[in-house]
Formats: C-alpha cells, structure tokens, sequence
C-alpha cells in the first residue's frame, strides 16, 4: 500500500497527456510531472487514488539521457546543492527539461496510444522558442512593486517573469515598459483575495507578418488612472503597438475577459497573414497562437480533403475564418458555422476583404445549425478541447458527407469521438502538428472516410 509522503524510486516509462511521466512502483501506476522517459528518480508521492498515485521529484538517481537543463530560468529544475528547488516556478511550460527532437517523439507517442492505426510522425515547428502571436500575462504585487507572469502550476500565485521565452523579444518588451508605467503611475494590481485593486491582466495580440501589436488591459472598474499619458508613452516608445483596448471584467471570476470592451487607441483590429491570406484580428477573435505554424496545419487540412473544386463544405466551429478563407479558392463553396459573434464579423470581414466570395458565415450553435443542413461533401471539425457534443456528432452521422476531417488540440476526446462516428467512417489517417513547442499540448488532425 502506498502513502502520502512515502519516497520511492521508480524509474519513467513513458509521458502521457498533459506531460507527466509514469512509472510503476508495484502495480500502482505512478505519474511525475517534469519526469522523462529514461530517468530514475527519487520521488515523494503527494496524492493516492484507487489505481494511480502522483508524486513529485526529490531528485535524480540517474536522469534520461534525453533529459537537459531547460532553457528558461522559471522552468521547473532539478534541486542540486548550489541551488534548491525555488518555492514557485512557472506553469506555462513542461517540456523544456528534455530536447526538442525528443519532445516531437513522445508527442507522437501520446497520440499514438489513442489510436491503432499507425500516426504520422508530428510536423516539427519552425521555431521551438520565440513562437506565439498571443499572451495573456495577470497583474499582481510582490513586494511592494507591480508585477506580471504567469501563475505557479495549480495555483494563482504569480511567478515574477520580464523574458517570457515562448513570446517575442519585441513583446517581453512591451509589457515590460507598461509593467514599469504602472509602478511609476501607482496603478493598483487587482487582488483576487479581497476582490480589490484595478488590473487584473495585461493580453498582447502580435502579427508576425506585419510586425503590428494590440494590447488590451483587462481592468475591474471602469476607470484606469493615467492610462492616457500611458497609453501616449507607450504608443510612443513602440510605434508598433497600432491598437488598444480596455476589457472590464468585475465579476468574482477566473474568466480572464469581462464582457464589455472600449477601444483606447488606434484601429479595431491588426492584420496577420497566412499563405497568401490576410486576416483582420479583433480582440475577441480566435486565431491560432502559432503563425509560422497554422499554415502547416491549413496545408495537412487542405491535403486530407483532396479537393477538386467542385465541393460543399461544412467547417463547423468556424471561429474567424481561418481555415474557410484558405481552402475557398479550392472547392464550390464552404459555410462556417461559429457561435461567437465577434468572430463571425470577423470571419465576413476578412472573406469580404479578400474577395473571396463562395464563402458563408452562419451565427449560431453547432447543435443546432448542424441539426438543419441537408447535404456536404466533406464537413471539417475544430471543436474546443471538450470536443464535438454528443448532438453534433449525431448529426455527422445522420449528414453523412464522404469526408470529415477532424481537427482536435486534444487527442483523448478526438479518440472518444472518433470511435462514435466509426459506426459509419473509417479513419484512415491521423497528422499532428507541433503548434506548441516546450508544451504538452498537441494538434492533430484526422481523415475520417464514409464506409
């Protein structure tokens, strides 16, 4: 029988979803956050359950091979004499502790243990640091002084970081220099605890195609003091920040946004381009945090569909556009169905501003809008991570179009839903794509034929 403090050594086998390595001590699965396949450890178990238990790392017997100091300071380390484990470490990464060759591997080996045809190898990114086009960054205090970073794994208490690894250089430096105008100006942080204090979060939207910015502070009341003589030396320090927006969010919530949003400064919106699409980004809209990469997902949609040019499409959950826009020049015509109405602005505007016009945007729920179509050649799947409700996959089935083609940034639910359409397709291929390097997370899209 395992404890709760009890210490072990247990050596890793393998990483499952969502990163933790396991072990087996017995016949107790045992998983280890910040472990990788190869190491031995000596580990603390922190939690018991029926079948499994976790634990955390003391230290290293002999590590991986695979295994490397991470490249970022406030990445989870290994304790050595010099240097003791800190208190609190950033949650946003967990892979950094092995090298990227490695990192695609035991990606494909987490996709693969949900499927048994054989997976692709994953499509490997074009820069492995230094990639996402999005930050959301809470505000908070720590002695005395305004910080912002990213919270300590399950907790929120928020770890001090000035050089984000996985954002650009030219975004750290932004929110650094609005993080000291907020010290200098004694704008008060909001504090979760007391349901007091003014910002909450600071969110930076970045093009990487046009080299334009939008910020949008996310505050508990209305008024911000000074934010015209900040927003006036940001926006003329960083020339490059084209847009700004104030989110109010009062509510006793861990949703980052509130649902009322005011335009501070500049345009409604930055452009970003994919392939030889230009897309306008709102601040609400979805679009994927990885530019250089989405278009390698687009081209694997794209090339599953195998299109002619004379099909009907469905791509339901839409969101802005994204994957409509780029495969309308190749089919008949497609209609995307999104619930998010700023998105589907969005989604009309940018079809309208490239001209392309066999393209529809219909507002409202999958359930429902899936539930009236009566005919599609090929219907593509991009649902949030929860995956697609047990109504839209009815109406798959009962639709029947030759072709889905799945999309999915979480391989347990593509797997649970790719069984239940089985009772009239046949998944025939399975491509992930590394869109979020020195994490867990993975996208993966799937071919799904008509038996």
């Amino acid at each position: 029988m395992i404890k709760v403090g009890q210490k072990i050594e247990i050596k890793i086998d393998k990483i499952i979803t969502g990163g933790d390595g396991i072990g087996k001590y017995g016949n107790i699965v045992v998983m280890v956050p910040y472990s990788v396949p190869g190491d031995k450890l000596f580990v603390e178990i922190i939690e018991t359950k029926k079948n499994y238990a976790r634990a955390k790392i003391i230290s290293v017997i002999s590590p991986s091979p695979h295994r490397i100091q991470p490249p970022c300071p406030f990445h989870f380390s290994l304790p050595t004499s010099h240097f003791p484990l800190p208190a609190y470490y950033c949650g946003g990464c967990n892979l950094q502790m092995t090298d990227y060759k490695n990192q695609l591997e035991l990606k494909t080996a987490i996709v693969q243990d949900f499927f048994d045809i054989r997976v692709n190898k994953i499509i490997p990114a074009v820069n492995p640091f230094r990639y996402r086009n999005k930050v959301q960054m809470p505000v908070g205090r720590k002695t005395g002084n305004v910080i912002t970073g990213f919270f300590h794994p399950q907790s929120h208490h928020i770890v001090d970081i000035k050089n984000c690894f996985l954002q650009t250089e030219k975004a750290n430096e932004i929110i650094l220099a609005l993080r000291n105008l907020i010290n200098e100006y004694k704008i008060q942080p909001y504090n979760e605890d007391k349901r007091a204090g003014i910002l909450r979060h600071i969110i930076l939207r970045q093009s990487f195609a046009f080299g334009e910015f939008m910020v949008v502070v996310v505050s508990k009341t209305n008024f911000i003091p000074h934010i015209k003589e900040i927003l006036g030396k940001i926006t003329k320090k960083f020339p490059e920040v084209v847009s700004v927006y104030q989110n109010i969010n009062p509510a006793k919530t861990n949703v980052i946004l509130g649902n009322k949003n005011f335009k501070l400064f500049g345009r409604d919106t930055i452009k970003e381009k994919i392939g030889g699409t230009v897309f306008e980004i709102s601040q609400s809209s979805f679009f994927q945090v990885n530019t250089l990469q989405t278009e390698k997902l687009y081209e694997v949609i794209k090339n599953f569909c195998q299109l002619r040019g004379d099909e009907n499409i469905i791509d339901v959950y839409s969101g802005s556009g994204g994957i409509s826009i780029y495969l309308a020049p190749f089919c008949r015509k497609i209609t995307g169905v999104e619930e998010v109405s700023p998105s589907v602005s969005d989604a009309i505007k940018n079809a309208k501003s490239n001209n392309i016009k066999n393209v529809f945007f219909i507002r409202g729920n999958a359930d429902y809008i899936l539930r009236k179509m009566d005919f599609a050649d090929i219907v593509i799947l991009d649902p949030p991570r929860a995956g697609c409700s047990q109504i839209v996959l009815k109406s798959l089935l009962k639709l029947q179009p030759q072709k889905i083609i799945y999309t999915s940034c979480n391989p347990a639910t593509l797997s649970r839903d790719v069984k239940i359409l089985s009772q009239k397709y046949k998944l025939v291929e399975i491509q992930p794509v590394d869109m979020f390097p020195q994490t867990a997370h993975i996208e993966c899209v799937a071919k799904l034929l008509k038996v």
